[in-house]
């Protein structure tokens, strides 16, 4: 009797090579997906941030008769702090983690609440990053486009001046580096004056804080709006021009 020819114990350099090749393929077409899931799981948590902020602010208006919080950290000179969402919220958020966004990746943030110590700007004095979020200044009570030419108060700081609560713009997100990541509020009323109004406001809000991509009219960011609710939306969502947006509670 002839005894069996014995099994082959090893893969050839061929079959190794093939193996590979074939799991780079499916890493190359996993791990984008997987990157995209993982941002849309941040942004999720992001929304839920929005939404005690939100809720925060509707608990100051109850107390304030109507009248909405206000806007005070500066980007590049001299503000009033005090005066900022950030600190008259307080006493309505449990939870001041709810002013760092998952999705921020600022370097601005100070040591001594986790950050780089980065100073914005270089300023002097030096800013730093004290909230992801930032308030339509359009609602803000001094820094509005209206309290700019009539005075402070001129503007709509008041629920009883946004005709359309649930599609006014209250909070969003402020851009990650640059001038504006010290401050707790845009300039919406100059990005119309711009060729291309998303180049404008990326210097300002971090408009593609969800696909974390060129910034463009199509980025996605998170927003909050007068009535509470949030919803992730591409940027010409809720801006397209001047005259069409929904920033400015006189459109």
């Amino acid at each position: 009797m002839t005894r069996p020819r014995a099994g082959r114990l090893a893969f050839t350099l061929v079959e190794v090579l093939v193996v590979i090749g074939v799991i780079v393929i499916l890493l190359g077409i996993l791990l984008p997906g997987l990157a995209s899931v993982r941002r849309e799981s941040l942004a999720s948590s992001c929304l839920s941030n929005l939404r005690q902020l939100s809720v925060a602010h509707l608990s100051y208006m109850a107390v304030h008769k109507d009248r909405f919080a206000d806007v005070g950290l500066p980007h590049g000179s001299l503000g009033t702090p005090a005066r900022s969402f950030v600190n008259t919220l307080k006493p309505f958020c449990d939870d001041q983690l709810v002013l760092r966004s998952p999705l921020d990746t600022s370097p601005h943030w100070p040591v001594e609440l986790g950050g780089e110590g980065e100073p914005v700007n270089n300023g002097t004095p030096s800013l730093y990053r004290l909230t992801s979020y930032g308030m339509n200044n359009y609602l803000s009570r001094t820094f509005s486009p209206a309290a700019a030419i009539e005075g402070v108060g001129a503007g709509a700081d008041a629920l009883a001046r946004v005709p359309s609560p649930s599609t006014t713009v209250c909070f969003l997100r402020m851009a990650d580096r640059g001038a504006y990541a010290s401050s707790d509020h845009p300039h919406v009323e100059e990005w119309g004056s711009f060729p291309v109004p998303a180049a404008a406001a990326a210097s300002q809000v971090q408009i593609n804080s969800i696909d974390a991509g060129k910034p463009g009219a199509a980025s996605r960011s998170t927003w909050s709006f007068v009535d509470g609710h949030t919803a992730s939306a591409e940027f010409s969502t809720v801006f397209e021009s001047t005259t069409a947006n929904q920033f400015d509670p006189g459109l």
